[in-house]
């Protein structure tokens, strides 16, 4: 830092015009007159009634080609940055106090952290203040540091079985699915339940026939046998637009006894399809349905399997249907 000569001011050394008054200190080649600001007595310089400044033509900068900081100004004469703090420009000396002020982003606006404001004595590191340092800060952040790591590692780790883990994938989008109709369902119209007028099957095991699967009955299932994909077709009395179904899967009285399904595909009367993901759990589930609008009947296609470790068959206890009042 300098003292200019020329007003008295103090600043730096590496500027063409005093930010105090706007004068012109390059005088000469050897660089602003000015005295160095050490403990030395300082001397007036005389300078002459009227200095003729050097004609000079300031090369105009663009705001690009500069690092601004917000709160920074632009001098509307040559484009030059200035600190806030400044009333002229440190490259052409005209006037600050119109000139445009560089903005803060707006996402620094929005998620910028914001200094803490202390009353006057009241700030950390003034007596009667305690700084929050020493074991117990470095304990808080410790502790903070852990737990953001492990919640971390929990949503990997999460994602990871969502990936790889059918069962798991099947649950969570079982779940999801729910929770959406539940939400949704506040705000369409009232579900009525739909019953088949005829219920068909593909093939059907002995003493499990395909009409056991709407009997309202969860004591009683159909089954089939797994080795090729099975159907069950249901015909409804009027064309119908499906949108909930209620599923219990397997054999209620032995869950593990026989193979569950994990994907049914609807195939409506219209031509229109949809896909049902199913969790493998005995409790009832519930599963949206879309794109059945004017349906006489559908087919649901077991499309997948969670498969048993003994059994041969496939089992459903009971699948319950809604539409749209």
């Amino acid at each position: 830092m300098v003292i200019y000569a020329e007003c008295g001011h103090q600043g730096p050394a590496d500027v063409e015009f005093c930010g105090e008054c706007g004068r012109y200190l390059k005088w000469d080649d050897d660089g602003p007159v000015a005295v160095r600001a050490q403990p030395v007595v300082q001397q007036q310089v005389v300078q002459p009634a009227e200095p003729i400044a050097p004609v000079r033509q300031p090369v105009r900068q663009t705001v690009e080609d500069q690092v601004l900081n917000p709160g920074d100004l632009i001098c509307g004469k040559c484009g030059k940055g200035n600190a806030p703090t400044r009333n002229f420009c440190s490259r052409c000396g005209a006037s600050l106090a119109e000139s445009e002020v560089v903005e803060t982003s707006w996402w620094r606006r929005l998620f910028g952290r914001r200094p803490k404001e202390h009353k006057a004595g009241a700030r950390p590191g003034k007596d009667g203040v305690r700084r929050r340092t020493g074991r117990a800060g470095a304990a808080r952040r410790t502790v903070g540091k852990v737990i953001r790591r492990a919640v971390a590692v929990a949503l990997v780790f999460s994602a990871l079985i969502y990936a790889l883990y059918q069962p798991f994938r099947g649950a969570i989008n079982t779940a999801a699915v729910g929770v959406w109709s539940q939400v949704t369902g506040i705000f369409e119209a009232k579900l009525n339940p739909v019953h088949p007028v005829k219920v068909s099957a593909t093939a059907q095991s002995t003493g499990h026939a395909a009409p056991l699967v709407t009997d309202n009955a969860k004591n009683t299932f159909w089954a089939a046998p797994a080795d090729r994909e099975q159907v069950l077709v249901f015909t409804f009395d009027h064309p119908a637009d499906l949108r909930k179904a209620i599923v219990y899967s397997g054999d209620a009285a032995n869950f593990p006894a026989a193979h569950r399904p994990q994907k049914l595909h609807l195939v409506f009367s219209t031509g229109k399809t949809y896909d049902m993901v199913l969790a493998d759990t005995p409790d009832s589930q519930e599963a949206a349905i879309e794109n059945s609008e004017g349906a006489t009947s559908v087919e649901l296609h077991v499309a997948g399997l969670y498969r048993s470790l003994n059994g041969t068959d496939v089992a459903i206890s009971e699948i319950e249907l809604f539409e749209a009042g």
